[in-house]
Order: C-alpha cells, then sequence, then structure tokens
C-alpha cells in the first residue's frame, strides 16, 4: 500500500470510528427506520371523533390528578413575543435538527455508546407507533372550545398543514409525546457522555425546554410528556435486554447499567 493510500486511511479511521461501510449501512438504517415511521404514521390517524374522545379523556384524567393548566403556560407564553418565538422554533425544529445531529455526533466522537443508544431510540419509535395505533388523541390545539391557540399558524410563518409536513405528520399522534420521550434520551446521554461539566449540567436542561415548547404550543399535555417519559424509560428496558445479549457498551458503561462485564462489545 502506498504512503498516501495508508495516510488516506488513517484519516478515514479518525474520521470514521469502524470505517465508510459502517457509517453508510447506520445511515441508511436510520434513515430506512425514519421514512417506516413517519409513513406508518400517516395510517395510525384512527377515527376523528375518537381522538377529540381521547383528547377530552386526556383533559379528564389531567383534571382529577390536578394538573390541567396548560393553558395557564400558553398565555403566560403568549404574553411575551419573546418566549413564545423560542416556544415556536424550539417545537418545529430542535425535534428533528437536534436529534439527527446528536446521532451523528454520537456515531462520530462516542461510538462505543452508540449502537445501544440507538436501540433505544428504534424501540420509542417501535413502541410510539403501538400507541397511535390503539390510542390516536388529538393535540390540544385542537380543543379551541376550551381556549386553546395553534401558535405555531397564528404567530408563526410555520404551518401543519403545509408541504411534506401535512403529508408525513399525523395530527393525532399526541399519546405518547416523542418530543419528550427523545429530549429525554439525548439530554440523559449527554450528561453521561459529554466531558464538559458545564455542557452535561445544560443538557439536563434540554428535555425542560422541549416540554415548555410542546405545552406553550398547544402540540401536547402534560400527560402526553408523562406517556413520552415512561417511553423512554420503556425503551431503555428493551435496549437493555438486547445489551444483555449482544454486548456493545464498554464494561464501564455495562456496570453503569447493571450488566455483567460479559465479553468484549461486538464489532
Amino acid at each position: 500500500m502506498s504512503a498516501l493510500a495508508v495516510a488516506r486511511s488513517r484519516a478515514s479511521g479518525r474520521l470514521l470510528p469502524k470505517g465508510w461501510l459502517d457509517f453508510l449501512f447506520q445511515l441508511g438504517l436510520f434513515a430506512l427506520a425514519d421514512i417506516v415511521y413517519e409513513i406508518s404514521r400517516t395510517f395510525a390517524r384512527g377515527d376523528l371523533a375518537e381522538a377529540f374522545v381521547h383528547a377530552r379523556d386526556v383533559v379528564s384524567v389531567e383534571k382529577t390528578l390536578g394538573i390541567f393548566n396548560e393553558m395557564d403556560v400558553q398565555h403566560w407564553a403568549i404574553s411575551k413575543p419573546w418566549v413564545l418565538d423560542v416556544a415556536n422554533l424550539t417545537y418545529f425544529h430542535a425535534h428533528f435538527a437536534v436529534t439527527t445531529l446528536f446521532m451523528f455526533w454520537l456515531y462520530l466522537r462516542r461510538n462505543d455508546h452508540y449502537y445501544f443508544i440507538r436501540n433505544i431510540v428504534f424501540s420509542a419509535m417501535a413502541i410510539a407507533l403501538v400507541g397511535y395505533f390503539l390510542y390516536p388523541t388529538a393535540p390540544p390545539r385542537m380543543l379551541t372550545d376550551l381556549g386553546f391557540t395553534d401558535t405555531l399558524e397564528k404567530w408563526s410563518s410555520l404551518n401543519h398543514d403545509s408541504g411534506l409536513v401535512a403529508a408525513l405528520s399525523n395530527p393525532f399522534a399526541a399519546v405518547p409525546s416523542v418530543h419528550t420521550c427523545f429530549s429525554l434520551i439525548i439530554g440523559v446521554s449527554c450528561f453521561f457522555l459529554v466531558r464538559r461539566k458545564a455542557l452535561r449540567i445544560t443538557w439536563l436542561l434540554y428535555p425542560c425546554l422541549i416540554v415548555f415548547s410542546i405545552v406553550a404550543t398547544a402540540n401536547h399535555f402534560w400527560l402526553d410528556a408523562i406517556l413520552g417519559a415512561l417511553l423512554a424509560a420503556t425503551a431503555l428496558g428493551v435496549a437493555w435486554l438486547i445489551e444483555r445479549r449482544r454486548p456493545t457498551l464498554p464494561p464501564s458503561a455495562r456496570r453503569r447499567l447493571h450488566l455483567e462485564a460479559g465479553p468484549e462489545p461486538a464489532a
């Protein structure tokens, strides 16, 4: 092998921990999972009347628990235009953009943790689809008779009903909140994997920002967020079971998850 080829190989190794083949395979796998997830959501719309009945059931449960105060949060955000702008932009952009950037960073910089966290994300997507099929639920923004407002439609240039957003979205996929689920996966993962202490603490606040945005924009109830957190915990359990059979994590991480040190991580 020539010196130039050796140099290129070493450069690729530094950039891509397991080479181009694995990188392209993981990229294709993630793209395929996302396409299947988005398309599947369009088939999980359910009955329109049923979705609104479920939404009012959520309201009833929250009133019983004493947590039905989403409109107070929304009215406060509306009274402060810059807060509402942050909420709108966070809800519409952060979920996809931050999740995508996080997965790229994870693969490139913390590759020995990537496969385990990937399994959490994939498991969460699969379980969420079951929830959308079994319990289609209208978001608060559709309950205008209760006083909710669609802030994206009224105070921003963003729109749920245009282009690919309308074609690939399910307006009745409120339960559980995948925004909450993914933000918890990202926030907790970064807390353990980011080296700078200040950034680690900051990432713990990311789920709080996401939950605030989904409530302030009237796209989710508190109960949706709670179920989103439960979804993250369930997906972690699924990934934990997979990790028992096919180790990918370094020994220190396996001990943290109460797994035996086990064999060397799979290539």
